[in-house]
């Protein structure tokens, strides 16, 4: 294994993923992995996936917790900040997963014109949950490009999902609860027919604040949506069913 001070910098950290004894670089002060990441790598089930691709991959957190989940599965990650692009890299270089994931460095709105359409089995994204104009932009870039629609947005997202996948493949996206009826819209509009739906609240109290979507190319059906997943038992307690992807891991 690399020493540590050839794989990360002085403004980098390098984490503890628990999940299948992975590592992450992340920047010390700028864009880092929530549990949205967590909870969206878990959602989709991955048998008979051979290529997934996760659009917008960040620092690569969500191929590597796949690669975690299925020791067959091969995972491409496709990001437009090139800072994250080399961090990426050097994640997966540092867990050795060179040869089942690659980070392609891109604008996904171009992706067509980069990879052949209709081979992955699944497509991924933890987008920007924010539209351009809404809410406060953060000052660090990254983070602002990361939180808001200022280089893609919800429908150039979808449609490049559609793009890659195949007949019967699936896309799956983490996203805020209230955009939920646009998002089935965009979704039904690119024929990824809404399957598995997942709402996610922060209480067992509280509203739903997130979604986890699933939509199947070209396969119209019935929507099954899943029982609630509530993320605190209480204030600083996770519920039994995140604690359990970390312990069996």
């Amino acid at each position: 294994m690399l020493e540590n001070q050839a794989v990360f910098h002085t403004d980098e950290t390098l984490d503890d993923l628990i999940l299948g004894k992975m590592k992450l670089i992340q920047p010390a002060h700028g864009y880092r992995f929530s549990l949205d990441a967590v909870l969206l790598a878990h959602f989709p089930i991955l048998a008979r996936v051979k290529q997934a691709v996760d659009l917008g991959t960040g620092n690569g957190i969500i191929p590597i917790l796949l690669a975690a989940r299925d020791a067959e599965i091969r995972i491409m990650g496709i990001e437009i900040q090139e800072a994250m692009v080399d961090r990426a890299r050097r994640s997966v270089q540092f867990n050795h997963l060179e040869n089942r994931i690659e980070i392609i460095p891109a604008d996904i709105r171009e992706i067509n014109n980069i990879l052949p359409g209709g081979k992955a089995e699944l497509v991924l994204s933890n987008p920007p949950f924010w539209k351009n104009g809404e809410g406060h932009v953060n000052n660090n870039m990254e983070e602002a490009i990361a939180r808001h629609e200022l280089k893609l947005n919800l429908e150039e997202l979808v449609s490049q999902g559609a793009y890659l996948l195949c007949p019967g493949g699936r896309m799956a996206i983490i996203h805020r609860a209230d955009r939920l009826q646009e998002i089935i819209g965009i979704f039904t509009d690119h024929k990824l027919y809404p399957r598995r739906l997942r709402m996610v609240h922060p209480f067992i109290d509280r509203n739903a604040k997130l979604i986890l979507l699933e939509g199947q190319k070209s396969r119209p059906g019935n929507l099954s949506v899943l029982p609630p997943l509530v993320i605190y038992e209480s204030t600083g307690e996770y519920c039994e069913e995140i604690k359990q992807i970390y312990r069996e891991k």
